[in-house]
């Protein structure tokens, strides 16, 4: 009687594996997925480009709202509105000049999140937190 409850456990624990490792892994975000992590919350992250830190909440109403901290120490704001296309990639138009308007798609990987070009570059990365703690 012990073995079978030990073999029944190995079985379970075995074919658990998969989906264990499913979890583990980098993957891209669907548009319901992205939608639901980003809208009504904030990204902390590093833009490695310009060496930058930044705070971007995004409004469950489509409006963004980001300060933007360079590697001087210096601030930038900007608004502007946000929306996950059907392939799940999120787009910013920026009303503030100074900043590219992009889409990325989200890769997750636990906690961290990262936003990824057309070309499979690294944009930014960071982690979204609950809410606006920043105020923004």
């Amino acid at each position: 009687m012990v073995w079978g409850m030990r073999a029944v456990l190995v079985v379970a624990l075995i074919s658990a594996i998969p989906i264990i490792l499913a979890h583990a892994r980098p993957r891209t975000l669907d548009g319901g997925e992205a939608a639901a992590l980003l809208s009504g919350n904030t990204v902390f992250g590093f833009d490695p480009r310009s060496e930058s830190e930044f705070a971007m909440f995004h409004s469950s109403d489509g409006r963004v709202r980001a300060r933007l901290r360079n590697a001087g120490g210096s601030e930038d704001e900007s608004i502007g509105r946000w929306w996950i296309t059907d392939e799940g990639r999120l787009c910013v138009d920026w009303e503030n000049y100074r900043w590219v308007d992009s889409c990325a798609a989200l890769v997750v990987d636990g906690e961290s999140l990262t936003f990824v070009d057309d070309n499979g570059r690294i944009v930014s990365f960071g982690e979204v937190a609950p809410g606006n703690p920043d105020d923004l």
